[in-house]
């Protein structure tokens, strides 16, 4: 492109460095949600892993060494976790298993 006029290459100028400008602030949105979401990301990846040894507990628990299952309830005692999932399935030893929450307990004291 051939800008003849001084005032169109300033125009140009003025658009570049506003475009510029739009993509550093973009930069630094991008950087600052990066770091909000680390912790996050950090704390997703311990819950899955909290969920595939509660797993994998739960299996060895309730089966033989076959992989039959000879206790279908077990209590967890996770009273107080923050974090209890509902329904976790799981291969142990090439057998899949569904572990389901079937109940809750609640203590119930005056504070």
């Amino acid at each position: 492109m051939n800008f003849s006029s001084p005032t169109e290459r300033d125009q140009l100028r003025q658009q570049l460095g506003a475009t510029d400008a739009r993509v550093q602030l973009l930069e630094q949105l991008v950087a600052k949600q990066s770091d909000n979401w680390e912790p996050d990301a950090r704390e997703w990846q311990r819950l899955q892993r909290h969920r595939r040894d509660l797993a994998q507990w739960l299996v060895d628990e309730a089966t033989n060494d076959e992989g039959t299952i000879i206790e279908p309830s077990i209590d967890a005692a996770l009273g107080g976790e923050p974090f209890v999932p509902g329904t976790i399935t799981t291969i142990v030893n090439g057998r899949r298993y569904c572990l389901t929450l079937v109940s809750t307990c609640y203590d119930v004291k005056e504070v």
